[in-house]
Formats: structure tokens, C-alpha cells, sequence
């Protein structure tokens, strides 16, 4: 691998990490990988440091300018929250107040941020509510011993996707849907132009122990039930379906999803107007479950 200042993004999922190394001066992705763990990264710093290195320590002329990880919105609090007209210029103590009716936690267990989504002060404001653990957050930024590979930026996935929109494709004033779905849960968002107009997620509690054929069905009626949904609440009708994820790799699922979705136009994120994608089998076959990780990897460029 050639010597250049590189980018790497890492997801942290439950027991494992997907990682994305982005070269700025090509545009291009020149590795992704998922990394078995065996026990929950978050939880377990040094293990997680362990992998890295470990999966580092083969890639020769490396030389990391920035780290960066996001976090599963399933391993977050992400919720859109409407701000009544009386809560409006208190906005944050509103979101304060509905994060500790919805964490069996003390107030300042978390990192809190928040983004209008929609409304005004008269009307009040659709709110979308991102919070994650403290103690997640301050194990990652100072547990590393080497501080070459320390994080630098934590986010979580829905962010790193619109990172990821923004500089695969660039913005449109076309509403857009982004279906991330992954083992774990499946995460719908919104976006038109710079904005993101609304999340939704999918379980996948339901389909566990089911044959592949019959579970893939049931997800993807569920995915279509919450697209549905979100018109209804939101107002949002996307032109055109992006999908990404573990599952986006199953072709089996993605014909589900196609079924399901009838005409709506549905397209892999395999392929990116502004970013080049490795050739190679081996550093091209995660691509697509690596989708929050490129996108926090090309953030880290951007700081």
C-alpha cells in the first residue's frame, strides 16, 4: 500500500467492528473489513484496541491521519421528539426531560445532541434526539494505550450515512431513503437536500429462528409498513431507495425488499458518483456492510 496519510473509519456493532481505510488524495476506499471481536468493543476497550492492531499490523505503508467511529443507532437512543409552541425556547430542557423518561439512568449518563427536522416556534418542531452512553464515550476517546489509532470523532450511523450521501453522491432536493439493514435492526432515514426529514427503524427480533425465505418476506413487509408510516406522520415519499448493510448483501433479502417495494426504485450502494471502490475481491467484499464506516471515515477528513 502506498505511503500516504490515510482515513479510517470504524462501526462498532455488538461483537465485532467494520472498518473502512479512505485514501483523500485518490477519493478512493482501499480496504474494508469486518473484524469478529467476541465481546462488545464498547465495553471492552482493549480488545477493541487488540483488533485493530491487530488487523493494522498487516497493512504495510499505513499512515493514519485521522480515526473515527460510529455507533449503531441500535446501540443509541435516536428518537424524533415533537417540541410543543410552550417548549420551544427551552428546547434543550424539554429533550433533557424526554431522554430521561425514555433511559433508566441518571441525566448526565448521556451525551445528548439534537437537529430540527421540521415546524416553527408557533406550530412547534419535530426534533430528532440522539443520545449515547457517557461511559462508551469517554472509554473510547481515552482508552486506547496507543494514541496513534485513539478515535478522535464519535457519531452515530445515521450521521456517518449522510456524510456519506453528501460526498458518494452530493445532496439533492429529491427526497432520498437510505435502508441500512443489518442482523441487528434495520434503520430508515429521510433525507432531501442537506436535512435529514425523518428516521425509522425495524427490529429484527421477530424474525429470529425463521427460515431465511420466510423471515426476509416478513422484514421486508415491515420495512414497507414503516415507509408508509413515515408518509403519514412526516409527509416524506422518496424518489429513489438506497440500500446498504449486512443484509443488502443477501440477494435473496434484496429481492424481497424489491417485491415488497413494488415499483419504487431500489439501488445498492456498491457503486458512488464522487468515490472510488477497491477491485480487489478481498478489500471490496464489505462494502456494502461497511457503509457507516466509509461515511466516518470520509468525516474524519473533513475535520
Amino acid at each position: 500500500m502506498q505511503d500516504t496519510k490515510l482515513h479510517l473509519g470504524i462501526e462498532v456493532g455488538d461483537v465485532l467492528l467494520k472498518v473502512a481505510l479512505f485514501d483523500p488524495m485518490e477519493k478512493k476506499v482501499l480496504k474494508t473489513a469486518v473484524l469478529d471481536t467476541g465481546t462488545s468493543p464498547l465495553d471492552d476497550v482493549p480488545t477493541f484496541e487488540n483488533t485493530l492492531q491487530g488487523w493494522l499490523a498487516g497493512k504495510d505503508g499505513v499512515d493514519l491521519e485521522s480515526v473515527s467511529v460510529c455507533v449503531s443507532s441500535f446501540r443509541s437512543l435516536v428518537r424524533e421528539v415533537f417540541v410543543p409552541p410552550e417548549a420551544a425556547a427551552t428546547m434543550d430542557n424539554y429533550l433533557r426531560w424526554y431522554l430521561g423518561l425514555n433511559v433508566d439512568a441518571e441525566e448526565n449518563a448521556y451525551y445528548f445532541d439534537s437537529q430540527i427536522l421540521s415546524g416553527d416556534a408557533k406550530a412547534g418542531y419535530n426534533v430528532l434526539l440522539i443520545a449515547m452512553r457517557r461511559v462508551w464515550v469517554d472509554a473510547v476517546r481515552k482508552g486506547f494505550r496507543n494514541k496513534a489509532i485513539a478515535p478522535k470523532i464519535m457519531e452515530i450511523d445515521a450521521l456517518s450515512l449522510l456524510n456519506l450521501l453528501e460526498t458518494g453522491y452530493g445532496f439533492s432536493s429529491d427526497m432520498r431513503c437510505i435502508i441500512k439493514a443489518d442482523v441487528a435492526g434495520v434503520l430508515l432515514m429521510w433525507v432531501a437536500d442537506k436535512d435529514i426529514r425523518a428516521i425509522r427503524c425495524c427490529s429484527t427480533l421477530e424474525i429470529v429462528g425463521k427460515a431465511r425465505e420466510t423471515a426476509y418476506a416478513q422484514l421486508a413487509k415491515s420495512i414497507d409498513d414503516q415507509i408508509k408510516l413515515a408518509f403519514g406522520a412526516n409527509g416524506v415519499a422518496a424518489s429513489e431507495y438506497l440500500l446498504c448493510g449486512e443484509l443488502a448483501s443477501d440477494v435473496l433479502f434484496v429481492e424481497s425488499l424489491r417485491s415488497s417495494l413494488s415499483e419504487q426504485p431500489l439501488r445498492l450502494m456498491d457503486s458512488f458518483t464522487n468515490i472510488r471502490l477497491p477491485v480487489a475481491e478481498e478489500d471490496a467484499s464489505h462494502v456494502l456492510s461497511c457503509a457507516g464506516a466509509i461515511g466516518v471515515a470520509l468525516r474524519g477528513g473533513k475535520e
